[in-house]
């Protein structure tokens, strides 16, 4: 039986396949091909389908532009970039480390939430169980309590999420957002160091590929994933413009490490070295805050799981000692 895979995971390998034959020499068109060849379903109809739009003479990046569901902004810059520098092998290489990383967070932060949201469910169903029997509640009441306590922990995550999206769809409430997130404790440092990372893979990626450095900057800003850290980073075009070095026009919210690193890259002509690094201990870093992140938030809802639990049970004593 074949594993599942989830929509990073199957991106991460598909591009990871792309950038060993295309560095084997292949064109694009029978790289797809072979690419094709090894999927399913929606993922064969989906490179099948960016194969035949390069057969009549499209670009990739035109051709991926069709899918925008499937491919994020990130993968569509990108690509275009590498299609222009004839640097697509490094591109894929590069994208298939993100959704990688991407994926490894995604499952240990669902493996370390699966037992506590198992002890809410049965929170729910037990807690309001020793009413039911002792007749003090109905079976239709015992239904709704038990939905009762599972609205107390998953509907405000809900209504976050909710709130986010449909806000997070109109510019001046996604700013609003975005800097409201950075302000989160652990989670707001790691999605801040994580949105960094990115910035300095895309600066990287552009800037090895010969693009002038003040289009680096605003192409890589435009894809760091949050517009707050974004911002940090556009004050460097116009440094560059002012012929200053790009550092010196990056926000001082920026920690003072990374802006003298990035200053040593500069003047020793070994940017795309240091950035590089750069990216690679923000993204080790941000891995070490999800993780963190991964083990407290079980630990928050075994707490609270903890709570309702007593609180019922204090119902059910004083329950008791009325009756007798």
């Amino acid at each position: 039986m074949r594993e599942k895979l989830s929509m990073s995971r199957r991106l991460a390998l598909a591009y990871h396949n792309l950038s060993v034959t295309l560095e084997a020499g292949m064109p694009i068109f029978k790289s797809l091909n072979i690419i094709v060849e090894g999927q399913q379903g929606r993922f064969k109809r989906l490179f099948s389908d960016l194969a035949g739009s390069i057969s009549k003479g499209n670009s990739l990046a035109e051709a991926m532009a069709r899918h925008s569901n499937v491919f994020a902004h990130i993968d569509l810059m990108l690509v275009e970039t590498g299609e222009a520098t004839g640097n697509l092998a490094e591109v894929f290489r590069m994208l298939s480390g993100w959704y990688e990383f991407r994926d490894r967070i995604r499952k240990k932060m669902l493996s370390r939430l699966m037992l506590p949201f198992m002890l809410i469910f049965v929170a729910a169903i037990v807690g309001p169980l020793p009413f039911f029997f002792l007749g003090k509640i109905r079976l239709g009441q015992y239904i709704g309590r038990m939905i009762g306590i599972l609205a107390l922990f998953f509907l405000p995550a809900g209504l976050i999420f909710g709130v986010y999206f449909l806000m997070s769809k109109v510019a001046i409430f996604r700013r609003f957002l975005d800097a409201l997130i950075l302000r989160i404790p652990l989670f707001g440092q790691a999605v801040r160091q994580l949105a960094i990372s990115r910035f300095c893979r895309a600066f990287n990626m552009h800037y090895k590929a010969g693009v002038p450095v003040t289009q680096c900057v605003q192409k890589a800003a435009g894809v760091t994933g949050n517009t707050a850290v974004g911002n940090f980073f556009k004050g460097g075009v116009k440094s560059a413009l002012a012929g200053k070095m790009v550092s010196e026009g990056f926000s001082r919210k920026l920690s003072a490490d990374f802006l003298h690193l990035w200053q040593i890259g500069e003047q020793t002509g070994e940017l795309d070295k240091t950035v590089q690094k750069l990216a690679s201990d923000l993204s080790e870093s941000a891995e070490f805050m999800f993780n963190e992140m991964g083990q407290w938030m079980p630990r928050l809802i075994y707490w609270l799981v903890c709570i309702t639990i007593i609180i019922q049970i204090l119902m059910i004593t004083d329950f008791i000692v009325r009756q007798y």
